[in-house]
């Protein structure tokens, strides 16, 4: 993820880091110079922090950091001591440890967006114990001039203009309206989202998330954030804040591609996540001794800090077998599903044991 710096999309967004530890009293900001919240960088104790709000405020930030459990939310609006609106989004990870960002009222406003030539299609998610449709993973595609619906380095190859700042957001709102429309016909579906590091990176996209989340009117967690190992590696901590924010804005948190690069065991430990997506290649090794090993210590690692697994890119019924067998909760791949479109996607509830 793309750092928190003065010429980065943080701060430009006007947003700040936070962090909680309940053990020794101390709440952490990191902002930038020049930031519009520059003036709460630094180290806090709780009671010097509630000085620099107003006084209706500070009981609204006192009462959940001193209270909250892991897996609560973090959602507190505020003003500073100068006038300035400011909105405390976060969550607690693990007992007495929260954080998240603080983003100003400049970053909070809505964004209006141009038109986006992008168009979700949508591969389903099954649980591997029954091989019923548990959710489905938004993959973006674009439509060309000519009305082809293409993969991203096919549109730069024919060096197609698209907004890509709009990208998230379109596919975000173009998701959640789909998921609705499936639960509302009784689907007890989620629906995940893939995000770039630059994306996390925009602290605004958040209050987005929560407008998107609301207007579809979805359950918390049903709409999922995925992200990648080398998106969070990047900067760590920032990866924290931000996804924190999402997860109190009413999103879901998806670890994608465990076990490729340089995973890090802290990343489970301190991510908020719900879910875990093992590397498809990690999944196709499982037939070996040792890497079968690997995967099944994994699986059960993962399991026992209450997150589900996924084993993604499957494309052999043997392979989903044994990975069911060692606790794997959802398979996705060409084993089972190729990507549909919205006006195809009731085809996904179909038995299987009906298509050819």
């Amino acid at each position: 993820m793309h750092q928190f710096s003065a010429n980065s999309a943080g701060a430009s967004a006007r947003a700040a880091l936070w962090s909680w530890h309940a053990g020794d009293g101390v709440l952490v900001i990191r902002a930038d110079p020049g930031n519009p919240l520059a003036s709460l960088d630094g180290r806090w104790t709780l009671q010097a922090l509630l000085e620099q709000f107003d006084g209706l405020a500070r009981m609204r930030i006192a009462t959940p950091l001193k209270s909250g459990r892991p897996g609560d939310p973090v959602d507190i609006r505020v003003t500073l001591l100068n006038g300035a609106p400011a909105h405390f989004f976060g969550a607690f990870h693990d007992l007495g440890v929260a954080r998240g960002l603080i983003v100003s009222a400049a970053a909070s406003e809505r964004r209006v967006h141009g038109e986006s030539n992008v168009e979700p299609v949508f591969q389903p998610i099954r649980r591997l114990d029954t091989l019923d449709v548990a959710g489905f993973e938004a993959l973006a595609r674009f439509r060309t001039p000519d009305g082809k619906l293409v993969g991203a380095d096919t549109l730069v190859g024919l060096g197609a203009d698209t907004d890509w700042t709009a990208i998230a957001p379109v596919m975000l709102a173009q998701s959640a309206a789909t998921l609705a429309a499936l639960r509302s016909e009784g689907r007890n579906v989620f629906m995940q989202v893939n995000l770039s590091a630059a994306e996390i990176a925009r602290p605004e996209l958040v209050e987005e998330v929560a407008a998107i989340i609301r207007d579809a009117d979805l359950p918390h967690g049903v709409l999922r954030v995925e992200l990648t190992e080398q998106a969070a590696l990047r900067d760590f901590e920032g990866a924290l804040g931000a996804l924190a924010a999402f997860r109190a804005a009413g999103a879901g948190i998806v670890l994608d591609d465990f076990g490729a690069g340089h995973s890090s065991f802290a990343w489970l430990a301190e991510i908020p996540a719900d879910g875990v997506k093992l590397d498809p290649k990690l999944c196709r090794m499982i037939g070996q001794p040792r890497a079968c090993r690997i995967v099944t210590a994994l699986t059960g690692l993962i399991r026992g800090l209450g997150m589900t697994v996924t084993a993604e890119g499957i494309e052999d019924k043997v392979v989903a077998g044994e990975l069911h067998a060692i606790g794997c909760d959802f398979v996705q791949g060409y084993a089972y599903d190729m990507p549909l479109r919205l006006q195809d996607i009731m085809v996904a509830f179909d038995p299987l044991a009906d298509r050819p």
